[in-house]
């Protein structure tokens, strides 16, 4: 089966992170020592996660909160009601120091954390109060309040509260300029349940008619990535699209946000490789991770992998003499030309990144050549387009089983007889290929484990 896998001529003892699946064509990208680069879409991209500084920059300690929450216009948020869940948002503000005084053996600056931040650059700083619910032991309700100096310096006004966050313990997350305007925004998470076990985060943005946010739902949802190193932030929002199943086997896609000084606008179709070197390969790599879960839950990862790349080329037009150069290569390929199949293909690729049989003719010619960890970079590149393609699902097995990845070997080639057409079709298929003469072991081995699983394998 030459034209298929040759025979292994020297076994390379090449182990594959799944951390591959996650961060295809990682080749491609820029150090992360690199200069700035200009925003463009063919920069290398830092998918590096910035680290949130829970607003310590700006918090004030000690007499200098004490003050604050000593004066009796300074107020905080406190709801009507205790439902932690509830989009009920009556309440009222009442003074911070009316909460203190009930701790006198406490400093009120451990009571309720006080942020000193300039919100709309005007050289006044506002104040953030965000109460201690679990020092305070009050069986109310209280939100992060904003403040503002009331005219002439007088005293404090309110300016916002935290009244859409859901949660019944509240806390600064992160406080800094996310698009370069000089104003801060400020990331906020409520939490309910033991040890926080359910926790909603919300992004306080001030625009110049008053306060935008983004609500951000479930555990670790919300990023902050540069992806072009110009030091104004990238959101990456984890939406949950599915949940069919055990929740390990919940169907989530990022999505990528950006704060204009205005709202909060959608950057997906900005930055199209965020979604080709983080977004798919994690997808596929779930199809394969939850490979023997039930079919409508591949179903969603696979609409969610077709939604996101449809986001992907909308704006990639595909060349008018892409179809002749294909042919051409695929002449090349089917001679056994490899080296020539091989520079035209990478052309073909360079040229438009998205034609799925021009991956897979790369995933097969870097077979031939025995390169193991490319091959299977091609392949799970074709299945972020054609998730449904047999011969995509048959490389990534092939590149799996030779780089010693038995289990992924064995999810790929049952995912080809699941998702790429009736069942006996794909079963022919593994058949036909566990027939060939010069059958490389390992892959002998990964062919027979998933006939044997799916109760097909032939008897002797």
């Amino acid at each position: 089966m030459r034209a298929l896998v040759p025979s292994l001529r020297h076994r390379r003892s090449a182990g594959v992170l799944r951390a591959a699946l996650v961060a295809a064509s990682v080749a491609q990208i820029l150090p992360a020592t690199a200069a700035p680069q200009p925003r463009s879409e063919s920069a290398g991209y830092d998918r590096a996660i910035l680290g949130f500084n829970d607003g310590a920059p700006f918090r004030l300690q000690g007499a200098a909160a004490v003050a604050v929450l000593g004066d009796p216009s300074a107020v905080v948020f406190r709801f009507a009601r205790n439902d932690w869940m509830s989009k009920d948002t009556e309440g009222t503000f009442v003074p911070a120091r009316d909460l203190t005084a009930r701790f006198p053996q406490r400093s009120p600056a451990d009571l309720i954390d006080v942020f000193r931040v300039d919100l709309d650059a005007d050289r006044v700083p506002e104040l953030i109060l965000v109460p201690r619910a679990d020092l305070l032991n009050d069986s109310r309700r209280y939100a992060p309040t904003i403040l503002g100096l009331s005219p002439k310096g007088s005293g404090y006004s309110p300016l916002w509260s935290a009244q859409q966050l859901p949660g019944e313990r509240y806390r600064v997350v992160d406080v800094r300029d996310i698009n370069g305007d000089a104003r801060p925004e400020i990331l906020l998470a409520g939490e309910a349940g033991t040890s926080g076990y359910y926790q909603f985060h919300e992004l306080v943005a001030r625009a110049p008619d008053g306060f935008r946010t983004l609500p951000v739902k479930h555990v670790d949802s919300l990023h902050y990535v540069d992806l072009d190193r110009d030091g104004r932030v990238e959101l990456v929002v984890r939406e949950r699209v599915g949940r069919r199943g055990p929740a390990y086997q919940w169907t989530y896609v990022d999505h990528l946000r950006q704060w204009d000084g205005r709202t909060f606008v959608d950057a997906d179709a900005r930055y199209p490789r965020y979604h080709d070197e983080e977004t798919l390969p994690t997808l596929v790599g779930d199809l394969i991770d939850h490979y023997e879960a039930k079919t409508p839950i591949l179903d969603e990862k696979i609409d969610a992998i077709r939604s996101v790349r449809a986001t992907v080329l909308e704006r990639t037009p595909r060349p008018a003499d892409l179809d002749r150069r294909l042919v051409s290569a695929q002449a090349l390929l089917q001679k056994e030309q490899i080296l020539p199949a091989r520079k035209a293909l990478l052309e073909i690729q360079r040229s438009y990144p998205y034609e799925t049989q021009a991956l897979v003719g790369l995933a097969q010619v870097h077979a031939a050549l025995e390169e193991w960890a490319p091959a299977l970079d091609a392949a799970i590149r074709a299945l972020t387009v054609s998730p449904r393609d047999r011969y995509a699902w048959w490389w990534a097995g092939v590149a799996f089983s030779q780089l010693e990845e038995r289990s992924s070997a064995v999810a790929s080639f049952t995912n080809l007889v699941r998702l790429t057409g009736p069942r006996e079709e794909g079963l022919a298929f593994l058949r036909a290929r566990r027939g060939e003469p010069g059958m490389e072991d390992s892959l002998q081995r990964a062919i027979d484990q998933t006939l044997s699983a799916l109760g097909a394998l032939p008897t002797p």
